[in-house]
């Protein structure tokens, strides 16, 4: 049974925009695109484990993608967690083309793919790593320790899988996603005994979706941007050209032509993911590039969201909008 679902984290939506907003012939786009990429690249990775996870007992199994759990003063991540009443079960998922090289002697993973050799860390010791936070989580809410596995999984079919040194048996950790079946049903044969009742795995269950907490990676300070390095409008929600103009107390699209009323709500979410959920006026002519305050003000109010008056100006609470 599935009880998190796999969905865009709310980085690939950022990320989106950002690509959306950004030049080409800017220094940061590059950077900017090939993160998009890597991002799109692990989620497509997941969602691909989705035929195999659903072949999986659904009485047995509580299924979790992207859970994000504080500990101490930071927080750890699980890419897949597994609950069943005699085993848990910690997948982390690559979705990387090509040959893979696990390095076992130091701890890297190489990955060759068109002729060129990159360097990545090690899955399995962030496996390692993942496992020993989550026994301590557990431990921390008075939960049973039940056998822990954990196993990276290669979602790519077509990627080669190797060791170094050729004798390191990594099989134990790593496999292609054909075969989480059958790796699951090793581990039900070698946990029979159940630890944990099912009414303690629901109750485990409600404590990590209200622990859960998706993190808000500040885009601009990792790519060393600011919100003046965007490109600034309203954006066409037909061909996503930028910017609309206003005529006749509609939005056209120069472009494609599209004319349409309410282009300015999407964009104004848009602001509120990226920069700010509170917008002023001021900054609403700026980032909507338009003029008339007046006109500002006209499609704020119309959108009926709350607003807080700071001295003589208002400021609209932009993450009420539906």
């Amino acid at each position: 049974m599935i009880v998190k679902e796999a969905a865009e984290s709310l980085k690939i939506k950022k990320l989106r925009l950002l690509h959306k907003r950004f030049s080409p012939d800017h220094p940061a786009e590059k950077e900017i695109e090939g993160e998009l990429m890597r991002s799109i690249a692990g989620y497509k990775g997941e969602k691909s484990l989705d035929f195999h996870l659903d072949l999986l007992p659904k009485e047995e199994t509580h299924i979790f993608h992207d859970l994000r759990l504080p500990f101490g003063s930071s927080h750890f991540q699980i890419d897949i967690l597994i609950l069943t009443p005699s085993f848990f079960l910690i997948i982390e998922v690559k979705h990387i083309a090509g040959t893979l090289i696990f390095d076992q002697e130091f701890h890297q993973l190489i990955r060759t793919y068109k002729d060129t050799e990159e360097t990545f860390p090690d899955p399995i010791s962030q496996l390692y790593r993942q496992t020993h936070l989550f026994k301590e989580w557990l431990n921390l809410y008075k939960f049973p320790i039940l056998p822990i596995e954990s196993l990276v999984i290669i979602s790519n079919p077509n990627t080669k899988i190797m060791a170094i040194p050729e004798n390191t048996n990594i099989s134990k950790f790593v496999t292609h996603s054909a075969n989480l079946l059958a790796r699951f049903h090793t581990y039900q044969k070698h946990y029979q005994k159940e630890i944990i009742t099912k009414k303690d795995i629901k109750k485990l269950s409600r404590l990590l979706l209200k622990q859960h907490n998706q993190t808000d990676q500040n885009l601009f300070k990792k790519f060393n941007i600011s919100a003046n390095d965007l490109t600034k409008g309203v954006a066409c929600p037909k061909c996503t050209k930028i910017p609309m103009i206003r005529a006749r107390k509609k939005w056209l699209c120069l472009n494609c032509g599209h004319y349409c009323n309410k282009a300015h709500i999407d964009t104004l979410k848009e602001y509120a993911l990226l920069i700010s959920p509170t917008l002023p006026i001021h900054d609403c002519c700026d980032f909507l590039q338009i003029s008339s305050r007046h006109l500002a003000k006209h499609l704020l109010n119309d959108l009926n969201i709350p607003a807080t008056k700071i001295g003589k100006y208002k400021v609209f609470h932009l993450n009420e909008l539906n």
